[in-house]
């Protein structure tokens, strides 16, 4: 009876949590226009507040400014750089999308001449020409759909950058209250205290991947820029703005940020293969260095994901939230790990859910 007792109390849990993940997911589905630009402006809370802790440890007047300058200096910094990503869009997007169709056309004629000669030479066999023609057809055809996605994904950053920005103003104010209120929950001092340290460390966890890989990714766009720049790439701007955006996406991100303006040099009017090539080829090994040299080394291998996990998680994010979840998917579930690892209840989830299963140790103190 005990055993059946327990076993009921399993099932019973197991499905209240399942039920509880499908209303939440049906929650994020239908709220998708508020929660996307709340969630956005939580991610860009955590680089402000980050700023603002460095500007404060300056070495010569940083200590001196009271915590609201600091602030203030923050938040400007990081406006600049939501209105220059608001700018370059507007510059760039619209025109590119414009234009696709005259870089699609010459596309398809650089492709089709291409097959041609290769069934020309006899590289392909007979029975496979007509699957090397479709494969071709399809795989230029899904230009304008992607670049659509991409305009209709900037055009709604675009018109939600004021709620994003006041998402952001309010959360900076009410973060000291809400610490607060988190604090006065308990009467017990020791458990204030875990309390506080547990906050803090899934904090500081939270904010340093975030800084990390967009500070990582901010390295690759200013060197994807001046690479493009150099090579005489067309849109460069956009470009470096789409890998600096889409390397939040793991291995599709980077392989879409970097297929697309090399095809764009190979059909731009003074393009052609060795333009392709040298885009190509620089592009990745700046991606690489970044991505698989430097960001491991700054991030650790604690925050890692598995490779299923990610895919789960593009697949359930972007189901939810379109374009925007896919590039929210990662930092999210990053996020909801580093959350789990610090809780002895949910840190086999979070074993789970990491590619190595080494993941952080639980930093606050047990309970006494």
């Amino acid at each position: 009876m005990p055993g059946a007792a327990g076993g009921f109390g399993g099932e019973a849990r197991a499905f209240f949590t399942l039920g509880l993940a499908v209303l939440l997911g049906y929650l994020a589905f239908v709220g998708r226009g508020i929660l996307i630009p709340a969630v956005i402006a939580g991610f860009a809370s955590f680089l402000i507040y980050t700023l603002k802790e460095t500007i404060k440890s300056g070495p010569i007047v940083g200590r001196f400014l009271p915590d609201w300058l600091c602030y203030l200096f923050a938040f400007a910094a990081i406006a600049s750089i939501f209105l220059f990503f608001v700018d370059v869009i507007r510059g760039n997007v619209e025109k590119l999308i414009s234009e696709a169709p005259l870089y699609e056309s010459r596309l398809r004629d650089l492709t089709r001449s291409a097959v041609s000669a290769i069934e020309a030479h006899g590289l392909v066999p007979a029975d496979l020409a007509g699957a090397v023609e479709e494969v071709r057809q399809a795989a230029v055809g899904m230009a304008q759909p992607v670049l659509a996605q991409l305009g209709a994904a900037a055009r709604t950053f675009t018109a939600n950058i004021v709620t994003i920005v006041l998402y952001i103003a309010f959360m900076l104010v009410e973060r000291g209250r809400i610490l607060r209120k988190i604090d006065m929950l308990s009467a017990n001092p020791a458990r204030k205290r875990i309390v506080d340290e547990t906050l803090g460390d899934i904090g500081a966890m939270v904010r340093e991947y975030i800084t990390v890989k967009s500070a990582v990714n901010l390295c690759v766009a200013i060197g994807g820029y001046l690479i493009l720049r150099f090579l005489g790439v067309d849109f460069a701007g956009f470009w470096a703005l789409l890998l600096f955006v889409l390397n939040f996406i793991p291995i599709i991100g980077a392989v879409i940020a970097i297929a697309a303006p090399t095809l764009l040099s190979l059909a731009q009017p003074d393009g052609g293969l060795r333009l392709a090539a040298l885009t190509l080829v620089l592009l990745f090994a700046i991606e690489q260095l970044m991505s698989s040299v430097i960001e491991p080394r700054l991030i650790g291998k604690s925050l890692n994901l598995s490779p299923l996990v990610v895919l789960l998680a593009l697949a359930i994010w972007g189901t939810l939230w379109g374009f925007a979840g896919m590039l929210l998917a990662i930092p999210i579930t990053v996020t909801i790990m580093i959350v789990m690892t610090q809780f002895e209840a949910t840190r086999p989830v979070a074993i789970l859910m990491s590619d190595s299963g080494d993941i952080a140790a639980v930093k606050r103190p047990a309970a006494a």
